[in-house]
């Protein structure tokens, strides 16, 4: 199933790479808990799992879920490192450095790398991966049934500005659940 991004360019889902650089992704449909209710308007809940933190907030829409979250270092990193490798393999071959058989580009400074490859193309992608990879395992673990659009309160270049790999990085998110 094929879906455009969101004005905020950000998806809900588990995603895949085509030829075109569209992003595919199917939807889970999850049971919803009857803890999932409906919060009032002063009621600020705070869940922890393992790599990262959620604090939800309601919104005056009983069917919108405001929700912050803050994601550990370590989970940064590492999405960080695995969208950063990936990039890396399927770049054009780079100029002064030899690639070695199986087309690896062996001993290149990763700062170099990141020049080459465009901080922010990187960045971006980056965050993409953060932000649905960490929405969808709260979604399941909450038991909830949300629609595939996902509303992100900053701005790309905010959450650009903020983002370090390594270091903890919050964004806050708006979810259409379905009843």
């Amino acid at each position: 199933m094929s879906q455009e991004e969101t004005e905020s360019g950000f998806l809900l889902g588990q995603r895949k790479q085509s030829d075109s650089n569209q992003i595919i992704l199917w939807e889970q449909r999850i049971k919803c808990l009857p803890t999932a209710g409906v919060l009032s308007d002063a009621q600020i809940s705070s869940s922890h799992f393992e790599e990262f933190s959620v604090s939800v907030a309601d919104s005056n829409d009983t069917r919108e879920l405001k929700i912050s979250i803050e994601v550990s270092g370590n989970r940064t990193q590492r999405i960080f490192d695995d969208v950063f490798q990936k990039m890396v393999a399927a770049a054009q071959p780079i100029p002064g450095f030899r690639r070695v058989k199986g087309g690896k580009t062996p001993n290149i400074p990763k700062d170099i790398l990141l020049e080459v490859l465009g901080p922010s193309k990187v960045f971006k992608e980056v965050i993409k991966k953060i932000i649905n990879s960490t929405v969808a395992e709260y979604v399941e673990k909450e038991g909830l049934i949300v629609s595939e659009d996902l509303k992100v309160e900053q701005s790309f270049e905010d959450l650009e500005t903020t983002f370090e790999a390594g270091e903890k990085f919050s964004f806050d998110v708006v979810l259409q659940l379905q009843k």
